[in-house]
């Protein structure tokens, strides 16, 4: 799912978390629910390009409404040590 443009994720998403620091696209997938965040407006910016991998992927979870808003995954990320979460492949 790392790879998975937000173009095509965003057909599949079963939610949507959206916030000013991006978007949280939740789809169903092997095992679960995994949430792909695009941070774009950590960068500064005010919308994604539809070719954008996500910056973070989470899961799986068992629900589609266990994820956190994207302003809140950033928190918990860094809390935990992650100070770079910025997809690899980007």
């Amino acid at each position: 799912m790392r790879e998975l443009t937000y173009r095509e994720a965003e057909a599949l998403a079963r939610r949507v978390l959206v916030d000013g620091v991006g978007e949280g696209l939740v789809l169903e997938g092997e095992g679960g629910f995994y949430a792909l965040y695009y941070f774009f407006g950590l960068w500064g910016r005010r919308a994604l390009e539809p070719e954008e991998v996500p910056d973070w992927v989470e899961g799986p979870r068992p629900t589609p409404e266990s994820f956190l808003a994207p302003y809140d995954q950033v928190q918990w990320l860094e809390r935990h040590g992650y100070t770079v979460f910025v997809n690899e492949s980007k």
